[in-house]
C-alpha cells in the first residue's frame, strides 16, 4: 500500500563554505522565512495548499545551498519564493507548500542532512519591542543547524498560528524582530513557565530520540 502523499514546505538555507553565516543566525533565517511566508498570505485570498498542510503535521524541509546555488534560485522567476530573509551573513528562502513529487527538480536536488554552521557571536535585532516573539530552542540536545532550523520554526509557526494575527503587513514587521535563545537545559524548562506557543516535541525521525521536547515561543516583555 502506497503512503499517502504529504504537503511540505520547502526551507532553502544558504551555507557559503567560504564566508558561512553563524549556527544562530542561520536558525533564525530559516524560522523567520519560513513563518513569513505563511504571513504574506493573511491579507489575501490564501493558495488550497497553505490550508491543507496546516491541517496536517505543517512538515518542513531545510535544505542547503552553495552560494552560487542559493544566488541562481533567489533570481529563479519561475519557482516562486515567498519570502527571504537575511540576518546577518545568514539568508534563507521559503516556499508555499508542495507535493515531493510536484517540488521542482532544482529544490529536490539539495541536500538535507548534515548543514552544520559554526558557532559564531549572533547579530543582535535592531527592534525590540514588548510581545516580540523570542524562540527557546533546547540546545541540550546539540541539534545540527538544520533539524535546530526546522524546530525553531516549528516552534515559530505555532506561536503564529495562536496569535491570529490577519494583517499580513504587521505580522511580517513583528516576525522581522525575533530574536532566539539557545538555552541550557535548566533554562528551557524554566522557561516554559512563561511560554507563549505550544511546546515542540519531535517525533524523532532524525538526530534526536522520539519524543523528546525541543523549541518553543516566549514574547518579550
Amino acid at each position: 500500500m502506497n503512503a499517502t502523499p504529504s504537503l511540505v514546505q520547502p526551507i532553502v538555507l544558504l551555507v557559503d563554505k567560504n564566508d558561512p553565516a553563524s549556527h544562530r543566525d542561520s536558525i533564525l533565517a530559516a524560522a523567520v522565512a519560513s513563518v513569513d511566508a505563511y504571513a504574506g498570505t493573511l491579507s489575501s485570498v490564501r493558495d488550497e495548499a497553505w490550508t491543507k498542510w496546516l491541517s496536517g503535521r505543517f512538515t518542513k524541509s531545510v535544505r542547503r545551498a552553495d552560494l552560487k546555488t542559493f544566488t541562481k534560485l533567489a533570481a529563479d522567476e519561475d519557482n516562486k519564493i515567498e519570502s527571504f530573509i537575511s540576518i546577518g551573513k545568514a539568508k534563507a528562502l521559503a516556499y508555499a507548500p508542495a507535493f515531493y513529487e510536484d517540488m521542482p527538480k532544482s529544490l529536490m536536488r539539495l541536500q538535507v542532512s548534515g548543514t552544520d554552521l559554526p558557532d559564531e557571536p549572533a547579530t543582535v535585532p535592531s527592534r525590540k519591542r514588548s510581545g516580540d516573539p523570542v524562540i527557546v530552542l533546547n540546545g541540550a540536545l546539540g541539534m545540527s543547524t538544520g533539524k535546530a532550523a526546522a524546530q525553531a520554526a516549528h516552534a515559530l509557526f505555532a506561536w503564529q498560528l495562536n496569535r491570529g494575527h490577519d494583517d499580513a503587513e504587521l505580522a511580517s514587521l513583528q516576525l522581522l524582530s525575533t530574536d532566539l535563545v539557545i538555552a541550557t537545559e535548566e533554562e528551557f524548562t524554566g522557561l516554559q513557565t512563561i511560554a507563549a506557543g505550544p511546546l515542540i516535541v519531535d517525533a524523532g525521525l532524525t538526530e534526536i530520540a522520539p519524543n523528546t521536547a525541543t523549541a518553543f515561543v516566549i514574547e518579550r516583555p
